[in-house]
């Protein structure tokens, strides 16, 4: 659309074989639109995530975007509170449409580590099964270590494991 700046995208399958596209759109933040072919989409109303919270004032974008079954649905997203400070967030849906932020971030920004100034662009992915264990989830995200003029830094790939089911 003219005059509108989107990114990061995401997609998911429907079960009625449609798909849904996630994305960014700037000064808004994370909106939604359908597919039935995967080629033409249309932009579904409202807003999925707003930027209006404590860790994504400044900005709510790259969302990964999880179907737990018999659950509904879980994002993932970076926010930031303000262009130097960002954070890992989750987010949990029941239809995909209708999100419910949780109240305090997955991964913050941790002092004197590879992560000290920004969490961001973040994918969560099933690690393999092990006999007789809980199923686990890895996290890999952005880290920016704050090193350099305006907090920017390195940036490596950072990553994180749970040991729960739920992911």
């Amino acid at each position: 659309t003219s005059g509108r700046n989107y990114s990061s995208p995401r997609i998911i399958f429907l079960n009625d074989g449609r798909c849904r596209l996630y994305c960014y759109e700037r000064g808004l933040g994370i909106i939604s639109a359908v597919s039935d072919d995967g080629l033409v989409f249309h932009r579904e109303p409202g807003l999925r995530i707003a930027e209006d919270g404590t860790y994504d004032s400044h900005v709510a974008f790259a969302p990964d975007i999880l179907r737990v079954e018999n659950a509904g649905y879980v994002m993932y997203y970076a926010g930031y509170s303000a262009a130097n400070r960002s954070y890992i967030l989750r987010a949990e849906s029941v239809d995909g449409l209708i999100w419910r932020k949780q109240n305090e971030p997955v991964i913050s920004p941790e002092p004197g580590a590879w992560d000290a100034a920004k969490c961001s662009e973040v994918c969560v992915f099933r690690l393999p099964e092990r006999p007789g264990k809980t199923p686990r989830f890895g996290m890999v995200y952005e880290a920016c270590d704050g090193t350099a003029e305006n907090e920017r830094g390195g940036w490596r790939i950072a990553s994180a494991v749970t040991e729960s089911e739920d992911c």
